[in-house]
């Protein structure tokens, strides 16, 4: 049996972190007997309690958001959430009714019950498939989450990947990547494809890159001279050639020293003799003196004509110079940002190359043109060229820029391709990271998918392995043969005339058509529609509801997966809703249905209900083997905390609720805290209620019963509007929070309700102030 609950915790809004004996100083809470009797106002947490016990067969506490218990049993063991119960647990509540009775249907779930003489045989061959069935559905349960796991944490790496890869390719071909996507992917990876670091660079910079325009094309300098074309190696090294026969040439002339020694002299004489000679003149167009004819005639002979032919020879090669040399200076490397990022580093370099070879070979070109200008005053001697011009540099640089411009326009033309390329190079990368934690989870997850599929289905290679489904099905076949649904009706018929003490509601059985085996269709019967006066029943009422569902849990006690005898009974308010001409029929169909039952819980907010229960526990044994508890409230850090605790006496002693309640009032000083106002206001309702019932007896509600106490009576009219909006607005707080206003509230209509009942039935009030004190 139960002996107590060691823990409950993340139970509803009520039981946060409750343990055994909370909040209890005084004394020890008493370990739970064969029969416990557990009452509680409405609200206080009594069915949140039942919920519990619902999970403790099985400890499965999937359904129950971070529950935790603990319960020990009457041997001392103790049994945690997730850990089995070693006894049956069947449980009565409004969770029972929802899952067990589709009221809306008219409909309810079949009953298979082991009835008279049976063979042996069926019933141990269903009571080892049963065991077997619970041992297979146990390991398929644990199989299924570890196999849930193993993908959950295949999912999770594929999640991680996808994001991976997003962000590596934001901005790149696609837009965006998810887990599917990733999955795909991996499918086509056949080995690990990972990258250097220098590529996984390069590729990531290409996805992110945008398309840039094509670069003006650079061309190599090529001359073309006497309709031949010559590349600059040949035009530069014919020059140089003609350079330096150029300057071996001499002419015989007359030196004038000043002339030879000074070449704007020379340049400007030379000039001057043109002139005059052209314009035939006799004095000098400079000072317009008469021009001395041996003076001319010695400058004359000083620039003669082979002179003068070698001099124009030198001026048309200082212009190929000039024009090499234009031509050299007009190439110049594109602007770096033009280029694609991933380029840019590289051409920088050899852009630098080429700028340093282009000012070497423009000064050489510098050089030697300045020595063939010098030849025009000294065309009487020979001048050697000790120098060259080598070209190759700037010509091998300035290819290294044609072939990066080319490389940057190709890549322009083929961007999308390249785009693409790189961004399955990265994807096969990051998809190589997780390839041997993917593989490894994929073959766990096959072994599991098979030991799954075994147990469902059997061995594949045993012909006599059976899986759950052959064990389900051998099941309901040995079940049909020792069941019955019209006897289970009769049953169900029977209790429900005498729970409710009329027969106008009646089961009968419904039956659907299926196809069997052999593929034929045949009628089965699946459950029962529920009638009255002989026409499917509707609009029932909660009291028909709950008399419904309880006459079909007591069926439901003995079906023969149940051993009452071994097996705990939870029953959680039966009489709800139900009016009290039903009230003794209800409790004697009870008790008759579970006092055999190992342990018996019971728990209600009904005072009447409590009494026939009181009395029935105290004669059963003399009152030896029950407990009589309460569920109560207090507050802790803000929030509402319900708790066990034993009953108190009063509650065992007065006959009526009614007394009970007016002392709960008549005793009530409030020590400041919302946990000890919190029940009052339910409290002060019923007092009320039952206060106007005998006192304006003419029907309808609190409200109009108070309005004509306020025109028949002198009693303050404010006092009583504010009694009604006490106990209308305060009755049923739900625990969700709390407004410290509640304590002086509670004070104070107390009080006035206390006063209300002494002032318009002053001998009344006298007789309860004296049953409460003897």
């Amino acid at each position: 049996m139960i002996k107590k609950f060691n823990k409950i915790k993340n139970l509803g809004l009520v039981f946060p972190n409750y343990s055994w004996n909370f909040k209890l100083t005084d004394y020890q809470l008493k370990d739970f007997k064969r029969y416990n009797l557990i009452y509680g106002w409405t609200g206080a947490g009594k069915t949140t309690l039942s919920k519990l016990f619902s999970v403790v067969e099985e400890g499965d506490v999937t359904d129950f958001l971070n529950l935790e218990y603990e319960i020990e049993d009457d041997e001392g063991n103790k049994y945690k959430n997730g850990e089995a119960f070693n006894k049956k647990v069947r449980v009565f509540n409004q969770e029972y009714i929802e899952n067990n009775l589709k009221i809306q249907e008219g409909k309810a779930k079949s009953i298979t019950l082991v009835l008279g003489d049976v063979s042996k045989e069926i019933v141990e061959q269903i009571e080892a498939d049963q065991k077997e069935l619970e041992a297979r559905n146990s390991d398929l349960k644990k199989e299924t989450e570890e196999l849930k796991q193993k993908q959950k944490e295949k999912n999770n790496i594929f999640t991680g990947i996808a994001r991976t890869i997003y962000v590596a390719i934001m901005g790149g071909a696609i837009r965006t990547y998810n887990k599917t996507h990733a999955e795909t992917d991996f499918t086509m990876l056949k080995d690990k494809e990972s990258l250097l670091s220098e590529d996984l660079e390069k590729y990531s910079t290409v996805v992110k890159q945008n398309s840039k325009p094509e670069i003006d094309e650079v061309k190599q300098i090529k001359i073309t001279e006497e309709e031949k074309t010559k590349t600059l190696s040949e035009y530069t090294k014919n020059i140089i050639n003609e350079a330096k026969e150029l300057l071996s040439q001499t002419v015989e002339s007359q030196i004038i020293e000043r002339v030879k020694d000074n070449q704007d002299i020379s340049d400007w004489v030379e000039r001057g003799i043109i002139i005059h000679s052209d314009h035939e003149s006799i004095n000098c167009e400079f000072c317009g003196q008469s021009l001395p004819k041996e003076r001319m005639a010695e400058l004359t002979k000083h620039f003669n004509e082979a002179d003068k032919r070698l001099k124009e020879k030198v001026d048309a090669l200082a212009d190929k110079f000039r024009k090499v040399f234009s031509l050299i200076s007009d190439i110049s490397c594109p602007d770096k940002a033009k280029f694609y990022d991933e380029i840019q580093k590289d051409y920088e370099k050899k852009c630098k190359g080429f700028t340093q070879a282009k000012t070497d070979l423009l000064e050489s070109i510098t050089g030697i043109g300045k020595i063939i200008i010098s030849k025009k005053s000294k065309t009487t001697e020979s001048v050697t060229l000790g120098q060259d011009i080598d070209p190759s540099q700037f010509v091998s640089d300035l290819n290294s820029v044609i072939e990066f411009v080319t490389k940057h326009n190709k890549k322009t033309f083929d961007f999308e391709n390249e785009k693409i390329m790189a961004t399955d190079k990265l994807k096969k990368h990051y998809l190589s990271t997780i390839f041997d934690d993917v593989k490894t989870l994929d073959e766990d997850i096959k072994i599991k998918e098979d030991k799954i599929n075994e147990l469902k289905n059997g061995n594949p290679e045993d012909e006599d392995s059976l899986g759950i489904e052959d064990i389900k099905k051998r099941i309901s076949k040995n079940q049909a043969k020792i069941s019955s649904t019209h006897k289970a009706c009769e049953d169900i018929n029977k209790g429900l005339a005498t729970f409710l003490g009329r027969d106008e509601l009646v089961f009968e059985p419904h039956k659907t058509k299926v196809l069997n085996e052999q593929g034929v269709e045949e009628e089965v019967e699946d459950g029962y529609i529920i009638k009255r006066d002989g026409r499917p029943a509707c609009n029932l009422s909660e009291g028909e509801k709950t008399a419904i569902a309880f006459v079909y849990f007591t069926i439901y006690l003995k079906d023969q997966s149940f051993d009452l005898k071994e097996g705990v009974v939870v029953i959680d308010d039966p009489v709800s809703s139900l009016d009290s001409n039903s009230l003794f029929q209800a409790f004697a169909f009870l008790k008759n249905a579970v006092e055999d039952a190992k342990q018996i819980f019971i728990l209600t907010h009904n005072f009447e209900f409590l009494k026939l229960l009181l009395n029935w526990c105290k004669n059963i044994g003399h009152g030896k083997s029950s407990a009589y508890y309460m569920i109560k409230n207090c507050y802790e850090n803000n929030s509402r905390c319900a708790f066990i605790d034993e009953m108190d006496k009063e509650l065992c002693e007065y006959e009526s609720e009614y007394h009970y309640l007016f002392k709960k009032l008549y005793e009530f000083g409030s020590d400041g805290t919302i946990a000890q106002a919190y029940p009052i206001p339910n409290i002060a309702r019923k007092v009320l209620d039952t206060f106007l019932t005998f006192r304006v007896p003419c029907g309808g509600s609190m409200y109009s019963k108070l309005e004509k106490i306020k025109n028949t009576t002198n009693f303050d009219k404010n006092k009583l509007t504010a009694i009604y909006k006490f106990v209308n607005n305060q009755s049923h707080i739900t625990g969700s929070g709390f407004n410290p206003a509640l304590v002086p509230e509670t004070q104070k209509n107390v009080r006035y309700l206390l006063e209300m009942i002494e002032k318009i039935f002053p001998e009344h009030y006298k007789i309860l102030e004296t049953a409460i004190s003897s």
